[in-house]
């Protein structure tokens, strides 16, 4: 049995309605979750200790269900306004229809200002950069390094490449990760053979050295002690967005702009045709 208050709204066929809204919504959240979590099963790569869950490889999907949930709403705001009978409850409706996709648009509208524009993207990079000085002790053990994670923890970011600077003399510097500075730290003439950096090792002035996508954890850059005569040198840790990120967001916060933006083309006439008759504004 319907409430008094149920009954003077629309009746069963609104009540119905909602009901196969709230089961629909149900459903798609439950495959919202799950997939992602199947993703991650399947190849692997996410881990709690350190925490690292690579949203790239489900992002799109995401972002097409958000997508596609919003449109069903659609569908079913304009069903529930056919039924529903009072205007005030209409215009109400409308009201925040019109509301909400307005936030969603200026929302939509910075982010694609902020991933599609050169300049922006490459400052939301900058401010990730970071330049550490690592000094020489002239020590017989590599124990002066430089400790970072080659990602972070969502995979929206990665060291592409490290910048070393020596202005007091010849270096050398390593990139190994955790595991065999652990293992061969003690001794550098161990340590030399695992470095990542195989090719670009020498610093004398300026050096760049490209970081190849590698297995998400922690990295050292090292600098050889014994066979370097650069009192210190500086270096300077480079981020880029992922790719993935910087191509799917933005162009999905665009068909959010159009379907918002349809949206609000049709709630405008609407909430003016139930503003005579409403009781509050």
């Amino acid at each position: 049995m319907l409430s008094g208050k149920e009954a003077l709204a629309g009746g069963y066929r609104l009540a119905n309605v909602r009901r196969v809204k709230r089961f629909l919504f149900i459903i798609e959240i439950l495959i919202l979750i799950l997939i992602p979590i199947i993703v991650v099963l399947i190849e692997g790569r996410a881990s709690l200790v350190p925490f690292y869950l690579p949203i790239n490889s489900f992002i799109y999907f995401i972002m097409l269900m958000a997508l596609i949930m919003v449109v069903e709403s659609f569908f079913f705001k304009i069903l529930e306004m056919r039924l529903i009978r009072s205007p005030s409850t209409n215009y109400y409706n409308a009201k925040n229809a019109i509301r909400t996709g307005l936030i969603v648009v200026i929302v939509s509208a910075v982010v694609i200002l902020l991933l599609w524009t050169p300049f922006m993207a490459q400052a939301i990079e900058n401010t990730f950069n970071r330049t550490v000085t690592v000094q020489n002790t002239n020590s017989t053990t590599a124990s002066q390094f430089v400790l970072f994670y080659d990602r972070d923890s969502l995979g929206l970011g990665a060291v592409d490449k490290i910048t070393v600077t020596s202005s007091t003399g010849p270096a050398r510097v390593y990139v190994v990760s955790e595991k065999n500075y652990l293992l061969y730290s003690s001794d550098l003439s161990q340590l030399i053979p695992y470095r990542i950096n195989s090719q670009e090792y020498i610093v004398d002035g300026q050096l760049t050295i490209p970081m190849n996508p590698l297995p998400f954890g922690k990295y050292y850059l090292v600098l050889d002690t014994v066979r370097s005569e650069a009192s210190s040198v500086s270096a300077t840790f480079h981020s880029a967005i992922s790719p993935t990120f910087l191509s799917y967001v933005p162009f999905f916060a665009l068909l959010f702009i159009v379907a918002y933006g349809g949206w609000m083309a049709y709630m405008l006439p609407m909430k003016r045709k139930f503003a005579g008759g409403a009781i509050y504004h």
